[in-house]
């Protein structure tokens, strides 16, 4: 029987990566879809992109953000009798409802956790918590304050430039992320902040220049944790994926060993089974920690591209299988190309059509683009076609 996976997320191509990948294995792979409501205040339940896959059976629709409506499809059309499907968050929110209803979701499925403890893992989504640890692992972090609540807050112990952005993931989005230089700028994100999402708490950095910027994506056991290189954000996307790699490049660990053996002890310490991300960055010749996610990475399919497939590990490690003999370090450098993070870039007017194009050209990897599975890349064309239309009507009627 071949085991079933459910996929959970916002982005196709996120929610691509993982499909595939355990599509290599023979998974049977199900997607729950995390999409807006319209104007009218319907459910927008076009089929994305990643559903075409030639591995997906399933698609289903929840409201993003809604942890009843996520919860509700996964009970009422993802149990199956037969089997316990894994589940893969692919997002913050995603994850944090599952381990909020860990107790009851575990009856019907597997899914990551933190020594099977039901809010462990929302509860390490906590960034200050995470440099904590971090500091006490010797790790170098950035001074960071923590607003709790916007309504009332003082500024005595903030230095500027600073540097804000939600406190735990999944109660923010990467739009709200900020450089601020003085108070009366923090006040205005503030105020941005309340107006847009509400009272949650900010977590407010020291500004520091980065050099270089990186991330890794990991999977772990709950006592070995597997890295199997680096990946470096060569150009990031603007706008409404503010921060998310639009190119970048993989390569071996080699140089990092020092730095990624601290990560390991992180997540080994924290006690997390499932895959993981973790960003850190480079200024002045110091490499800080950034943020652990507890969840699949955006590019983390460029390893598997490369040969180390980290969601087929999480399944078969689930399943109580060795994974011993599967490929855990890649061997050689490599390119890739987020094609949909690239898209909305171009059409948002933050790159030109030959930018695009020659980062695609330059790329070895994309996560669309597949000489197999063509289907997605066929249904992508089809949207980038209908955008460009669009953007020669906007330009004609001299809209931005």
């Amino acid at each position: 029987m071949r085991q079933k996976v459910v996929v959970i997320g916002q982005g196709i191509t996120g929610r691509l990566g993982i499909i595939r990948s355990v599509a290599q294995i023979d998974c049977d792979v199900t997607i729950i879809a995390l999409v807006p409501r319209d104007k009218k205040g319907n459910l927008i339940e076009k089929k994305p992109v990643d559903a075409y896959s030639q591995y997906v059976s399933r698609c289903f629709f929840s409201e993003s953000f809604n942890d009843e409506m996520l919860l509700d499809t996964l009970l009422k059309y993802c149990v199956d009798d037969s089997q316990k499907p894994i589940i893969f968050p692919d997002n913050d929110f995603s994850a944090a409802t599952l381990d909020y209803h860990y107790s009851q979701l575990i009856k019907h499925f597997i899914l990551p956790h933190i020594n099977h403890c039901q809010g462990a893992v929302a509860e390490w989504m906590d960034k200050l918590k995470q440099k904590k640890l971090a500091e006490d692992l010797g790790i170098p972090i950035v001074h960071a304050y923590v607003i709790q609540s916007l309504h009332e807050f003082h500024t005595d112990n903030i230095n500027y430039p600073c540097f804000v952005k939600p406190l735990a993931s999944m109660k923010g989005r990467k739009w709200l992320m900020e450089r601020c230089n003085d108070e009366k700028s923090l006040r205005d994100r503030i105020k941005f902040t309340l107006d847009k999402i509400g009272d949650i708490p900010l977590l407010v950095e020291d500004y520091k220049s980065i050099n270089r910027e990186f991330s890794i994506v990991g999977f772990s056991d709950g006592n070995h944790v597997v890295i199997p290189g680096v990946l470096e954000l060569l150009h990031i996307a603007h706008g409404r994926h503010m921060g998310v790699a639009v190119q970048g490049k993989v390569f071996p660990i080699s140089d990092f060993e020092e730095i990624l053996g601290k990560f390991s002890q992180l997540v080994r310490k924290i006690g997390f089974c499932g895959v993981f991300d973790i960003d850190f960055f480079e200024s002045e010749g110091i490499l800080y920690f950034c943020e652990l996610n507890l969840r699949f990475g955006g590019s983390g399919y460029a390893y598997t591209k490369l040969g180390v497939n980290l969601p087929a590990m999480m399944v078969k490690s689930f399943l109580g299988e060795s994974i011993e003999t599967m490929n855990k370090q890649i061997m050689r450098s490599a390119y890739y190309f987020n094609e949909k993070m690239a898209t909305d870039d171009w059409y948002d007017g933050y790159i030109s059509l030959k930018e695009f194009h020659d980062m695609e050209k330059k790329s070895s990897i994309r996560f669309i683009q597949d000489n197999v599975d063509v289907r997605p890349q066929k249904a992508f064309d089809r949207e980038f076609r209908i955008l460009r239309t669009k953007k020669i009507i906007k330009k004609c009627l001299g809209m931005k």
